[in-house]
C-alpha cells in the first residue's frame, strides 16, 4: 500500500465523505477507481506522428507575495527570464492579479511585460492572464501595441473573464455580463490590433473613430483564451481561432473532452484543428531525490492548496457543510491528501523519470505546452538548482531530440 492510501485508509467515514465530494467537485479521482487507470492506458497509445512534433515548455508565473518590502521584487521573475531565453523555452507568462497578498506583484502584465522584452531577445512574452473586461479595449490594444515594438513583435495574451469580485471594484459595472463582454471585447482589441478603425463614443454622446497607436509589428495579436474547466470555454476558444490556456488540477485524461471539442470547434469555424495550442499550467520542481523534492515542496504547495479552501467561502455545493464548520484537524486531513494527490498526479514535481512520465501522459492526451508554474513559494535558490533539470526534460521532448 503506497503512502496516499495509507492516508485515505486512516480517515474517518465523515473526512473521507467530505474530502470525496470536494475533490470529486475539483475534478480529482480518488484511489479505487478503476476507470481512470483503464482512461490512461489507451490515452498512452498516442499516434508516433504526434510524439515526433514534442512538447514546448514555458514558465509560468502566478504567486508572488505582493506585500513584501524588499527592493528586488522582481529579480527572480527577470534571472527566470533570462535562463529561459537562454535555453530554449518557448515563453514566459505573467498574471493580473488585484489586492491581495498572493500573486500580489503581478497587477498589470503589460508593465512587466515591457521590462521583460528588454531583457530577452527571443521567448514569446505572454500575459497568463489579462482580465478583459476590467480595461477599456482601447488601451489594452495600445499598451500591448507598444510592448509588442518593444520585443520586436513578440507579445501574446491569454484572455481571462474574471471571477473575484473584489477585483471588479475596478470595473463593477462589468460584473454581471463579464463573460459577453470579455469576448466582445478581445474582439474589438483584435480589430483595433489589425488596424481597422473602430467607431467608439465619445464626449457628448459622439462617435469617434479610433485607429490606435504605435501600430503594432504583428500583424495579429496571438491570442489564447484561459479555462478553468468551463466545457464551454473550450468551444468558444476553439470558435474565434485562439489558444487556450488551463491547469491540470486533475488527472490528466480529464482535458480529453475539452482538447476534443476545441479542436472539432475549430475545424467547424474554418481553422485549422492541428494549430491550436493548448497550453497547461503545472507547478514545476524537478530534482534527481524524489524525496528531498516532496519536502522542498510540500509546505508551499500545501499553502497554495489551501486557497482553494480560502477562497470557498461557503463548500455546500458540493458538500452541505460549511467552510466555518470544518474543524483543523479534517481541514488539516483535506489539504495532506489534496497535497499527495497532487504530487504523484497532477505536476511536474519529482525526480527526471517520474516528469518524463508525466510529459508522455500529456502529449497522449494532446496537449502542445507545458506552463511552468515556479513561483508557487519553493525556496528561491533550490528553484534555481532545479532549472538544470527542467532544461534537460525540455531538451528530451524537444521536437529534435523526438525525430532521433
Amino acid at each position: 500500500m503506497n503512502e496516499l492510501s495509507k492516508r485515505l485508509e486512516n480517515l474517518s467515514p465523515e473526512q473521507r465523505k467530505l474530502l470525496t465530494q470536494r475533490l470529486r467537485a475539483k475534478g480529482m479521482k480518488l484511489p479505487g477507481d478503476e476507470a481512470p487507470a483503464a482512461a490512461s492506458i489507451e490515452t498512452r497509445r498516442a499516434s508516433e506522428a504526434r510524439r515526433a512534433r514534442g512538447m514546448q515548455f514555458s514558465l509560468l508565473f502566478f504567486s508572488g507575495d505582493g506585500t513584501t518590502q524588499t527592493d528586488d521584487k522582481y529579480d527572480f521573475l527577470l534571472e527566470c527570464a533570462r535562463f529561459a531565453d537562454a535555453h530554449g523555452f518557448s515563453a514566459i507568462w505573467t498574471p493580473e492579479r488585484h489586492f491581495q497578498a498572493f500573486g500580489g506583484l503581478f497587477p498589470n502584465p503589460s508593465v512587466l511585460s515591457a521590462a521583460l522584452a528588454m531583457v530577452t531577445q527571443r521567448l514569446q512574452i505572454r500575459a497568463g492572464s489579462v482580465v478583459v473586461p476590467l480595461h477599456n479595449p482601447i488601451r489594452l490594444a495600445e499598451e500591448w501595441a507598444v510592448v509588442d515594438n518593444l520585443s520586436k513583435g513578440r507579445v501574446a495574451i491569454s484572455m481571462a473573464t474574471g471571477w473575484n469580485r473584489g477585483d471588479f471594484t475596478i470595473m463593477p459595472e462589468h460584473y454581471d455580463d463579464r463573460r459577453e463582454i470579455a469576448f466582445d471585447n478581445l474582439a474589438l482589441i483584435r480589430r483595433l490590433w489589425r488596424g481597422e478603425p473602430v467607431s467608439f463614443t465619445g464626449v457628448d454622446e459622439e462617435a469617434f473613430e479610433v485607429t490606435i497607436l504605435p501600430k503594432p509589428l504583428q500583424a495579429e495579436l496571438p491570442i489564447w483564451v484561459t479555462s478553468s474547466g468551463s466545457p464551454q470555454t473550450w468551444i468558444e476558444a476553439g470558435e474565434i481561432g485562439a489558444n487556450i490556456l488551463t491547469s491540470v488540477g486533475r488527472d490528466p485524461d480529464d482535458l480529453i473532452p475539452g482538447i476534443a471539442s476545441y479542436r472539432e470547434a475549430r475545424e467547424k469555424h474554418g481553422y485549422d484543428p492541428a494549430a491550436g495550442i493548448v497550453s497547461v499550467m503545472m507547478h514545476t520542481f524537478v530534482g534527481e531525490d524524489e524525496a528531498l523534492v516532496k519536502q522542498q515542496v510540500k509546505a508551499p504547495l500545501s499553502d497554495y492548496l489551501k486557497t482553494f479552501i480560502a477562497q470557498d467561502q461557503i463548500l455546500s455545493e458540493e458538500t452541505g457543510v460549511e467552510a466555518q464548520q470544518i474543524s483543523e484537524r479534517d481541514r488539516a486531513e483535506m489539504i495532506d491528501f489534496a497535497f499527495e494527490r497532487y504530487f504523484q498526479q497532477a505536476a511536474l514535481l519529482g525526480t527526471p523519470e517520474k516528469c518524463d512520465r508525466m510529459v508522455e501522459w500529456m502529449q497522449a492526451v494532446d496537449v502542445d505546452e507545458i506552463a511552468c508554474l515556479v513561483d508557487f513559494g519553493t525556496d528561491q535558490d533550490a528553484v534555481r538548482a532545479s532549472f538544470q533539470h527542467l532544461s534537460q526534460l525540455r531538451e528530451r521532448f524537444s521536437p529534435e531530440h523526438m525525430s532521433n
